[in-house]
């Protein structure tokens, strides 16, 4: 279909601003990657001003990107494993921040498939039981599913079994459920219902893993959150590049329609177009209500002001995964999967320099070098540095291999459990080079709204780079400065968290920055930081 086509197409895009998206990514499948003209012919069938779609249009790269374009993944651990030879083979192919395909690195797309061919490694865990792959509702049911629709505890039961749990948000955050639920349900409705299934750190597979092998224990557990909060209309938000995964949530909702299951509940998928600070949880709902995925300043929470102004519970794809288990085997039976005073279990997702990358279900608390040889096959090279949690949790010497991955065991080493993405990074790979692709990632997926976030990642990104070639154009005492302006200004978690490997590599790995100047009036302006510099985002 040429552009032509989009004239037989629009009175099939549905008017509401909250379509936009949703309205955008069609034509660009159907028709082609979003031009000025398409965006007017869209803006006008809409009602909304050409301007305002033009600045959606220019936010999210996919909508600009042929649908059947080869792009490279370059995150760090794809970057580590061989993602430029790639690169290289594939002249004119478009470099992307992270495919969430880590465990496959270095990883590509021709258009939606997933090269190499995806391949799962996993175990049978207690909670969520990735092995236990439920293509059809029918296999979901004969294992013991949907139990809770048959017999929904009642509100005050469900919080006070998460409560008991200790179950925390898995999306990185890490706020109590419990409390998170009983808050949204305390609001006066009408409520809704969203999933984040928009994880984009690099490293962080589990979320793909869950909603590729257990589809139909998501949509319950999904269903129990909106009968929980008497919500009639529930959303998933899923990020563009989960294609397999799209496609089997997608059947497991029909099937769970079909049954009845859905009765009085809408339930929807939102498809990104590869912002990764979609993922933030206000910014999602920007992107949901037609706009920018640009963050919101907090309070008022989603809780009390979410989707559409209404109180919105939002949890991750693997927390709601963790909910049937607790609910029928109770909150005490899960607390007591974790070790070394950790409560639970949790998925982790495992990539780099092992024998069998994979997402693997784990307690809390247990330590790297227990969930590496004990899960993912043993270390295949000498260890050369791990990120404990994604890329926002920090960067570790080997010597924190034997650490319980808990919050409170991280904090003494300045680092965090994050999404549960542990990357291993060989000897082989410069920490140097970790540091400047992880600050890469952060500066071209920084939605720009705040300075500190804009320019410090930007300026960090080179400062790493030009450290690399032996030069330092900035002192260690502005370095300083940086780190704390945007710890403590940044609006969102993004501007907030990035420090982290930095601040973990300056203490891990000082010999590297001793090219820094000791004099700290020296080159005040960082490098990188001229505001007419662009992301390549």
């Amino acid at each position: 279909m040429d552009a032509l086509g989009l004239v037989a197409l629009l009175p099939e895009l549905p008017p509401e601003r909250t379509r936009l998206l949703d309205n955008l990514g069609r034509i660009r499948r159907e028709v082609g990657p979003i031009t000025p003209e398409l965006s007017d012919a869209l803006a006008d069938h809409m009602n909304i001003r050409r301007g305002e779609v033009h600045e959606v249009v220019s936010f999210y790269s996919f909508l600009q990107v042929p649908p059947s374009a080869t792009r490279v993944c370059t995150g760090p651990i794809c970057d580590c494993m061989g993602a430029r030879t790639l690169l290289e083979r594939h002249p004119g192919a478009l470099e992307v921040a992270c495919l969430g395909h880590c465990d496959l690195a270095p990883v590509m797309t021709e258009g939606e498939t997933i090269v190499p061919d995806v391949t799962h490694s996993t175990n049978d865990g207690p909670a969520i039981g990735l092995d236990r792959a439920d293509e059809k509702l029918e296999d979901y049911a004969a294992q013991g599913g949907l139990a809770l629709l048959r017999e929904l505890p009642s509100p005050e039961r469900i919080v006070e079994e998460l409560k008991a749990s200790g179950l925390t948000g898995y999306g990185g955050a890490g706020f109590p459920t419990g409390v998170k639920w009983e808050a949204v349900r305390n609001e006066q409705g009408p409520r809704y219902v969203v999933v984040n299934a928009d994880e984009g750190e690099p490293g962080t597979i589990k979320d793909r893993y869950v909603m590729e092998l257990r589809p139909h224990l998501l949509v319950e557990a999904i269903v129990v959150a909106m009968r929980f909060a008497e919500a009639t209309e529930g959303f998933v938000y899923l990020r563009e590049e989960y294609a397999t995964s799209r496609q089997r949530l997608q059947r497991a909702i029909e099937e769970f329609r079909a049954a009845g299951l859905l009765e009085g509940c809408s339930l929807e998928l939102v498809i990104g177009a590869g912002a990764y600070i979609a993922g933030e949880e206000t910014a999602m709902l920007e992107s949901m209500e037609g706009r920018r995925a640009m963050p919101r300043l907090r309070p008022p929470f989603p809780a009390q002001v979410g989707y559409l102004g209404r109180p919105t519970l939002i949890n991750n794809v693997e927390t709601l995964a963790h909910l049937p288990a607790i609910l029928v085997q109770g909150g005490k039976w899960w607390a007591d999967l974790g070790t070394r005073g950790a409560n639970g279990s949790r998925l982790w997702s495992v990539s780099g320099a092992v024998s069998r990358p994979g997402c693997y279900e784990a307690p809390n608390g247990i330590t790297t070098r227990e969930l590496i040889e004990e899960h993912a096959g043993g270390f295949a090279e000498e260890t050369g540095a791990v990120v404990p949690g994604g890329a926002a949790s920090g960067i570790l010497p080997p010597k924190a291999l034997d650490v319980p991955l808990t919050r409170d065991a991280l904090r003494e080493y300045g680092a965090g459990v994050g999404s549960a993405a542990v990357q291993v990074f060989p000897s082989s790979y410069s920490p140097l080079r970790l540091l400047a692709e992880t600050m890469r990632f952060f500066a071209e997926e920084s939605c720009q709204k705040c300075t500190p976030c804009r320019i410090g990642n930007r300026a960090l990104h080179h400062l790493f780079v030009e450290l690399g070639s032996g030069e330092a154009p900035m002192s260690r005492e502005k370095v300083d400065e940086w780190l704390l302006a945007m710890e403590k200004t940044s609006i969102c978690g993004l501007g907030q968290a990035s420090p982290f490997p930095v601040r973990n590599a300056m203490q891990w790995w000082p010999d590297l920055f001793g090219a820094l100047a000791a004099d700290p009036t020296r080159c005040q302006t960082p490098p990188g930081s001229n505001e007419s510099s662009t992301s390549s985002r």
